[in-house]
C-alpha cells in the first residue's frame, strides 16, 4: 500500500499566511518557486492569485483564469500575491499587485 504524500511545509506555512493575512486568496492555487541565494535570503517564492472577472475583457477562459495560468502580464482585474519565505517558513516579504508572478 502505497504512503499518503506529504505536503511542503513551505506550502503549509504559506497557506497559514494566506488564512490570517489575505482571507480573499486562501482558496487560490499556490505555485512555489525555490529560489537560490546567500544564506540569510529568501529561499522560496510563492505566489497565488485569483480572477475577479466572470467574463475576460482579454477572452482568456474562465478555467485559465483560475488555474493561474492567464497569458496576461498585467490586469486589473486580477488579484495576487507574493511571498518570499526563508528555510523555515517564516515570511520575509509579502507583495500584492495585479501582476502575474511566474
Amino acid at each position: 500500500m502505497a504512503r499518503k504524500k506529504r505536503t511542503n511545509p513551505l506550502l503549509l506555512a504559506a497557506r497559514t499566511y494566506l488564512r490570517l493575512h489575505a482571507p480573499d486568496l486562501q482558496a487560490a492555487p499556490l505555485r512555489l518557486r525555490m529560489l537560490d541565494g546567500p544564506p540569510g535570503s529568501p529561499s522560496c517564492a510563492v505566489a497565488a492569485e485569483t480572477c475577479q472577472a466572470d467574463i475576460c475583457p482579454n477572452g482568456v477562459p474562465a478555467a485559465v483564469a483560475e488555474s493561474g495560468q492567464c497569458p496576461v502580464r498585467d490586469c486589473p482585474l486580477r488579484c495576487s500575491v507574493r511571498l518570499l519565505l526563508d528555510r523555515r517558513g517564516q515570511v520575509l516579504q509579502d507583495t500584492r499587485s495585479s501582476v502575474h508572478w511566474s
